[in-house]
């Protein structure tokens, strides 16, 4: 792996954990760290030893979205040239992830955090954390931003959120079901979660997350006998004969990801 000047990576136990590491800059991103995300994010999709990515930040904010002077003068932005300069949204990036995603938020989210937060298909929170969408002050819009709140509620409650531009507690942002949990000290229902995405077929979900992207592309009559054919196919796998069998044993899988 290239040295990354914005992320830190860790594998271990099938699990990638991407932490942004920013923290002095509030791990606001700029074009580097976009990039460097999705280096990481491309590492995860091709290594059939990881099956979950883990996305964690540095110090007392988790992102504070981006970094407008970056973006705006690239001398203000430090440079990678080991790895591929990538101009894509976050969420598009996200979007392309092949594996389950966990974040987990210590520190608030502002504005582009969002971006990352949203985009994972679970995301945890501490209880002291805080949500706020802010661009309106500054005479900007969340508009990605809004694209990934529309998944999770109401047009008019999403638009709300970002025409107000108030912040909001963990506890309010549970409510308003983006999050899927609050963690305790202990951070227990994290690593139950951990456990049971781990214990299940890592070839199946992966192939769930194809099929999610690309239902969205069938028309009404195409989508029936497109999910019956990626059935059919998974029938075929080696993991499906080992969970079968498995299953029989009344013991645990050895999945091989094939």
């Amino acid at each position: 792996m290239e040295k990354l000047n914005f992320i830190k990576v860790t594998i271990e136990q099938h699990v990638l954990t991407m932490t942004l590491a920013r923290s002095e800059k509030r791990n606001a991103f700029g074009p580097t760290m976009v990039s460097e995300i999705a280096y990481v994010l491309n590492i995860a999709n091709n290594n059939p030893d990881v099956r979950l990515v883990q996305v964690e930040a540095e110090g007392p904010v988790f992102c504070a979205g981006m970094d407008l002077k970056a973006f705006e003068d690239p001398a203000m932005d430090v440079g990678n040239p080991a790895i591929p300069r990538v101009e894509k949204s976050l969420a598009e990036l996200f979007a392309g992830l092949d594996k389950p995603s966990i974040c987990v938020v210590r520190g608030d989210v502002i504005a582009g955090g969002f971006l990352i937060a949203l985009s994972c298909t679970y995301l945890y929170a501490f209880p002291q954390v805080r949500f706020s969408l802010p661009e309106v002050k500054i005479g900007l819009f969340p508009f990605q931003v809004l694209a990934l709140l529309l998944e999770y509620m109401p047009e008019r409650k999403a638009m709300d959120l970002c025409i107000r531009g108030a912040s909001f507690s963990a506890q309010e942002a549970l409510e308003k079901e983006i999050l899927y949990g609050i963690l305790d000290v202990e951070e227990k229902a994290l690593t139950e979660l951990k456990n049971t995405i781990l214990d299940n077929a890592p070839l199946a979900i992966s192939k769930g997350f194809s099929a999610l992207r690309r239902l969205k592309e069938q028309s009404f009559d195409d989508k029936y006998s497109f999910l019956l054919d990626a059935l059919a196919d998974l029938r075929q796998t080696a993991d499906f004969k080992e969970g079968m069998d498995a299953m029989r044993s009344k013991r645990k899988a050895n999945w091989k990801n094939s």
